[in-house]
């Protein structure tokens, strides 16, 4: 009996592995003959992303009126209950900041070799490196930083895997990974969020600073709201009326954070 079970689920583990490479193969065919007939340059996604064809959804355009929301806030609240509380958060759309209960040993190398070594191409990849980063980091030079947008579906998934989040919590695929060692600067780096929607900053290892910056034209209206993440801390937004910028440290030689979309 058990030799018949194992028999059956190796079956279909087979043909479900063999219904996703044939599902692949059509895919990039019909990918292939798609390009054939468009321009790249108004549809550059087909070169890396899942996606055959993107609807694009117009956002709402931030108005006076939604800037109600901030006025009045001076700092991000940092809650210890957060199973209670968050959900008022979310719905007045106020930032806040929690700790996670989950932990992890994820580094610098975890997070590349999972891009690189895969042969995956990142998307919106900023750094001061000029040189590979996976040879920066093996040969542990100092003074980098580097975050980049996974627009792949298999990126976004490798990196939801490496670090969990509480269950309650339900992002998307659409990710980003802020990696940075001992860099000394006093410039922030803002990160230019795709589309607007609940968004959370995790810390996974080191510091970084962070300061959330109104959007036009509430800028007159909302302060700008600063602050500093530490390991499992999770800061908690709407990407609609704030943009996120962070700034890495000089005295740490290792800081990750990942940027997650909330469905």
């Amino acid at each position: 009996m058990i030799e018949l079970s194992v028999f059956v689920q190796n079956t279909i583990r087979k043909r479900g592995f063999q219904s996703h490479i044939i599902n692949q193969c059509a895919r990039a065919v019909l990918k292939l003959f798609i390009m054939q007939l468009i321009d790249l340059n108004y549809y550059k996604n087909l070169l890396r992303d899942s996606c055959l064809i993107y609807i694009k959804i117009q956002n709402p355009k931030l108005v006076l009126s939604d800037c109600y929301s901030c006025e009045s806030i001076d700092y991000v609240n940092v809650i210890e209950n957060y199973l209670l509380a968050l959900d008022s958060y979310r719905d007045l759309e106020w930032p806040v900041m929690f700790t996670n209960s989950y932990d992890t040993q994820t580094n610098v190398h975890n997070v590349t070799h999972n891009l690189f070594y895969n042969d995956l191409l990142p998307c919106n990849f900023e750094s001061n490196l000029k040189i590979d980063p996976i040879k920066a980091i093996e040969s542990k030079i100092n003074g980098w930083f580097m975050h980049w947008r996974n627009c792949d579906d298999t990126t976004g998934r490798d990196i939801r895997s490496l670090y969990k989040l509480d269950l309650f919590l339900n992002p998307s695929i659409e990710t980003w990974s802020i990696m940075a060692s001992n860099y000394n600067t006093i410039n922030y780096k803002k990160i230019d969020l795709y589309y607007d929607s609940q968004v959370i900053i995790a810390q996974i290892s080191g510091s970084f600073k962070y300061k959330l910056v109104p959007k036009d034209p509430c800028t007159d209206t909302c302060m700008v709201l600063k602050g500093r993440l530490i390991k499992n801390d999770i800061l908690m937004f709407n990407s609609f009326l704030w943009e996120f910028h962070y700034l890495p440290l000089n005295n740490f030689a290792e800081s990750i954070a990942f940027i997650y979309h909330l469905e």
